[in-house]
């Protein structure tokens, strides 16, 4: 891997590439995004910006999206992977809250927001995206297949289905907190969500 080769300054450097561009293309779109943008955001040469992005702007674009990726994943903290209860499930709910309310309702999903911009446009990315948020969906499978064996949830909850629902109801929270930055879309439709898991709890959960 070429980070690999990198110095600690170095991938400083090079996160710090990456965050400008992220922050740019949040704030202006996609379209609107050059090198030159990025390397007067990010106070770097052109040198600096062709080393660590060899293959230029498309290399760096993906490089947003991993970053994207990751922030989607970190905001929601250790409870992501710790689903295995209805306190858990709470507990992610009130982490997701806080993060977002500490950034005023600004910014949306780190990961949806560059959807619309870039998924159609370039292939490389959209399957990054893509990853992201099977990952995403993965970890709340594991939740929900874990309350499924431990009796909270019926025998016959379909992990996978009833996970990729949830994450669709919390990205259209996201999206409409983006627009109206309220917090409060956002808090709604975790609320829904958790009203359609509770609707699979067993008869004894």
């Amino acid at each position: 891997m070429e980070s690999e080769r990198w110095t600690a300054k170095g991938t400083a450097t090079r996160s710090r590439i990456v965050d400008a561009a992220a922050k740019l293309i949040y704030e202006r779109g996609l379209t609107s995004v050059g090198i030159n943008d990025v390397r007067a955001a990010s106070s770097t040469s052109h040198g600096q910006i062709t080393h660590y992005f060899p293959d230029g702007r498309a290399e760096l674009l993906r490089a947003v999206v991993e970053r994207q990726v990751r922030q989607a994943l970190d905001d929601q903290g250790p409870e992501l992977n710790a689903l295995d209860s209805w306190e858990a499930w709470q507990r992610w709910r009130a982490h997701l809250i806080a993060v977002h309310s500490a950034r005023g309702g600004a910014g949306g999903c780190p990961l949806g927001s560059l959807v619309a911009q870039m998924a159609q446009s370039d292939p490389a990315a959209a399957q990054l995206m893509e990853a992201g948020f099977d990952a995403w969906g993965d970890a709340l499978a594991r939740g929900i297949d874990t309350m499924r064996r431990n009796g909270d949830l019926a025998p016959d909850t379909d992990a996978r289905l009833l996970a990729a629902s949830l994450l669709s109801i919390v990205q259209g929270g996201l999206v409409l907190m983006q627009a109206s930055r309220s917090v409060e879309k956002l808090a709604r439709a975790l609320d829904t969500a958790l009203q359609v898991l509770r609707a699979h709890a067993s008869g004894t959960g």
